[in-house]
């Protein structure tokens, strides 16, 4: 005899745990908003937010080669944020991969010539720092070490001699930025990069407001 049994959230939301191919299957959130109450509902949100500096700017095409600049995502009162990955931006000369291009760190080197401390990138959460990028990143090459495959480079796009080149970073699990805390991710600029044309990131992922 058969005994028909659910899982369901004690929380009385109507999600139900389901079963396939002897695996227990857990809905984050049920299929219907039925008896669910709105604010609930709606307070999972989409995160896309540029990386910013302590003046708001999100433009990292700084000189910080005597004074470091950090451009970060920050823990926010009343929120809780997920950080899934960033896409990292550069415009100007000199980004072309397929060359020798890759051994320099665009217009802010010549040739072959690498940045003399590097772009660091890392989180800081519970007051523990943990390295994005083990080295600093001191040519474009070296991005291809911690970037996904899926990057992108268009020579010529924006001008005759101006490149754009795209890198995707993507996280094996979420960044978690705890609400009201210190936690942080963090891109940090030691060298002069204002002869690039442009320089951004955007973080995306999804926050909580609590």
């Amino acid at each position: 005899m058969t005994a028909r049994l659910q899982i369901r959230d004690g929380t009385g939301s109507g999600a139900v745990a389901q079963v396939s191919s002897n695996s227990l299957l857990v809905q984050q959130l049920p299929e219907t908003s039925v008896g669910i109450p709105a604010e609930r509902l709606s307070n999972l949100r989409q995160l896309r937010e540029f990386f910013v500096d302590s003046s708001g700017s999100s433009a990292q095409n700084v000189d910080g080669s005597v004074t470091p600049v950090e451009f970060s995502i920050s823990a926010e009162p009343d929120k809780t944020r997920w950080v899934a990955g960033f896409r990292l931006i550069l415009e100007g000369a000199s980004l072309a991969l397929s060359s020798n291009d890759f051994r320099r760190y665009g217009a802010a080197t010549g040739a072959s010539t690498p940045l003399t401390n590097g772009v660091e990138i890392e989180t800081f959460q519970g007051g523990t720092t943990v390295p994005v990028t083990v080295d600093p990143v001191v040519i474009l090459g070296d991005y291809l070490e911690y970037a996904d495959n899926d990057f992108v480079n268009f020579v010529n796009a924006i001008a005759t001699g101006v490149d754009f080149m795209s890198f995707t970073f993507t996280f094996t699990r979420p960044v978690c930025l705890t609400s009201g805390s210190k936690d942080s991710l963090i891109i940090r600029i030691n060298d002069d990069l204002t002869a690039i044309d442009k320089q951004v990131a955007i973080a995306r992922g999804y926050q909580e407001v609590l």
